[in-house]
């Protein structure tokens, strides 16, 4: 095995589920002049963050496309391999709770993918590194004045869940900053792009959504993120043996000026800044973290 491939091209995998978490990241990424790499229909891309070399993809909606996309990162860019990935992260939205209000960002300890029956911790020097952040995390976006200052809450608990039926959930081509099948700030966007939309939609038709339909608040006071992907992606990082650490931002819950009555529409509302303190962190934490 090359020194070179094993240390000095490691990278740090950063996740996100949809475009507008993606193109968060992406503005804090500076692309090498060839970044595109696909992988079993996923586009990976290469640059780096904070001077730290990383490879940005997004994932898709829910634990399978969760668990799919960081499988096929980790068999792509393997142990050995040039652009060996070295821990994963990932940095999105999430619902909140008693501890963490809108546009606060949680930096949980320990995820659990079945509400709480086993938890499975992150690694622990990330964690470590996450405890000593400072970040400006955004408080005013548009119209939208939160009249307080958004915290970093570190510790604590997470739990990632879907109502998809083990199906994956399917991309919508040209769906915009949510449900789309692209960043928008992707280099290799096309507007002919269908990501899994051809694989996924039939079965999540049949088999997801009505029980979809049934739409409640992801927040849970057990909890203080609770998201649709990030657990899932830690189990294949876990099974790895590849170090992980989940950054989520609020964006329904506790601690909004508007009175929403809570998801989606807090979702829909509050989801560009919160993905915008998320991807904030994530550049504030690889910026501190010396573990690569």
């Amino acid at each position: 095995m090359r020194a070179g491939a094993d240390r000095g091209e490691r990278r740090t995998l950063v996740l996100s589920a949809f475009p507008a978490e993606a193109d968060a990241v992406r503005s804090h990424t500076t692309l090498e002049p060839d970044p595109v790499v696909v992988a079993d229909r996923r586009h990976f891309y290469l640059g780096a963050i904070a001077g730290k070399k990383v490879i940005v993809a997004m994932t898709g909606i829910g634990l399978v496309n969760a668990v799919d996309t960081t499988e096929a990162a980790l068999a792509r860019f393997a142990r050995g391999s040039s652009n060996e990935i070295g821990a994963v992260v990932f940095s999105g939205v999430a619902g909140g709770a008693s501890r963490t209000s809108i546009a606060d960002v949680a930096v949980p300890a320990r995820w659990t993918l079945d509400h709480g029956t086993t938890f499975h911790p992150v690694d622990p020097a990330m964690l470590a590194t996450a405890e000593k952040l400072s970040a400006a995390l955004e408080s005013v976006a548009g119209r939208i004045d939160l009249r307080r200052r958004p915290r970093i809450v570190v510790g604590g608990d997470g739990c990632s869940w879907d109502n998809n039926n083990g199906v994956a959930f399917p991309c919508i081509p040209n769906g915009g900053d949510v449900f789309g099948c692209q960043p928008r700030r992707a280099p290799d966007r096309s507007l002919k792009y269908t990501g899994n939309f051809r694989q996924a939609a039939g079965r999540w038709l049949r088999s997801a959504l009505i029980s979809n339909l049934n739409i409640v608040s992801t927040a849970d006071p057990a909890y203080d993120a609770t998201d649709m992907e990030t657990a899932a992606a830690q189990a294949v990082a876990d099974a790895h043996g590849v170090p992980f650490l989940g950054i989520r931002a609020i964006t329904d819950g506790p601690g909004d000026p508007l009175h929403l009555p809570g998801f989606p529409f807090q979702f829909f509302c509050y989801k560009r800044i919160a993905a915008n303190n998320a991807a904030r962190v994530t550049a504030a934490f690889l910026q501190s973290w010396g573990g690569l």
